[in-house]
């Protein structure tokens, strides 16, 4: 969200040069004198949404205008007011890597550090990644964002699995950590199991803190045996947090259950990041209380879906 002042100044009075407060001037024609060189300020703020669109099999879709989509604060239909389409502004992408020791089992870190080398060398020439790594109560940058593959992947080949997983609290943090490092477009690629088992934040807290922030966090979780025999459309509770989590923020999630599917869920994240449309409007609500606002994006076109993040907090 960007905040404006625009600046309004009072014209001089007519009809000659601007008034000299004489030196036996009251307190009540000084006021007077004064109120006519005052500068009234007015701020405006336009909410910005990085906006993906793509077919039901997940390709994006170009070519759209301001006029296809529809906007919505708190169920209130709002103006567009600026409309961009980006595709060759660099991508910066923090890598949130999963270190602990129940991925060791059947090889997932491994599996999720080839697929962050795959990712690694689809990118293109300006693009920046970094990796943060968690385990325990420690979330903690082990690459800032860079350039240099060679010494990214030696970093990343190193990590080994160890301790308990404080999900939420990474997913807490790791926002703040990577919108204080990076502007531009950015986005955080989560590769998990999905088992948070030594959090202090719950997942209510960690989401309230992750959406404030405004990155997109695409997740990629190693789904279970138990899980992929689930009925078809139905979902564990564990990856129903996940897919709030992205939801919310204008990500999505990935569940994976072999090397393949991982390899194809970080290409897929790449390609959606490549195009992308931004949406501004000006929030018709003059009361800033740093309450929730509840955004809706919709498309006059059918077959396509839309993701960008469900809303912001309006702070003062």
């Amino acid at each position: 969200m960007l905040v404006c002042g625009l600046l309004t100044a009072a014209p001089a009075p007519a009809g000659g040069p601007a008034t000299q407060a004489p030196s036996e001037m009251d307190a009540e024609q000084l006021e007077k004198v004064l109120e006519l060189h005052r500068v009234e300020q007015q701020e405006v703020r336009l909410v910005l949404l990085p906006a993906v669109v793509t077919t039901r099999k997940g390709r994006p879709v170009r070519g759209l205008e301001a006029s296809d989509f529809r906007l919505y604060e708190d169920h209130v239909p709002h103006e567009i007011r600026y409309f961009q389409t980006e595709d060759e502004e660099p991508v910066s992408i923090a890598f949130l890597l999963d270190l602990s020791g129940s991925m060791r089992q059947v090889g997932k870190l491994d599996e999720a550090k080839e697929a962050i080398r795959v990712f690694i060398d689809s990118l293109k020439l300006g693009d920046r990644f970094g990796l943060v790594g968690f385990a325990d109560d420690q979330v903690a940058w082990i690459t800032d964002f860079t350039d240099d593959r060679d010494d990214f992947l030696v970093r990343l080949r190193v990590q080994e699995a160890y301790g308990q997983t404080a999900l939420f609290d990474a997913l807490a943090a790791t926002p703040k950590l990577v919108d204080e490092r990076i502007r531009g477009r950015k986005a955080i690629v989560l590769i998990t199991d999905g088992y948070d088992n030594a959090s202090k934040l719950n997942n209510f807290k960690s989401m309230n803190l992750a959406r404030a922030v405004g990155v997109p966090i695409y997740t990629v979780a190693f789904s279970t045996l138990a899980e992929r025999l689930k009925p078809k459309g139905s979902i564990s509770p564990g990856m129903a947090v996940l897919r709030r989590f992205s939801n919310e923020t204008g990500g999505r999630l990935f569940s994976v259950a072999d090397p393949d599917e991982l390899k194809e869920a970080v290409l897929e994240i790449q390609e959606e990041l490549r195009f992308q449309y931004v949406i501004g409007y000006h929030s018709m609500r003059e009361v800033w209380d740093g309450g929730f606002r509840r955004i809706t994006v919709e498309l006059d076109r059918k077959g396509f879906e839309i993701r960008t993040r469900r809303g912001y907090y309006a702070t003062p």
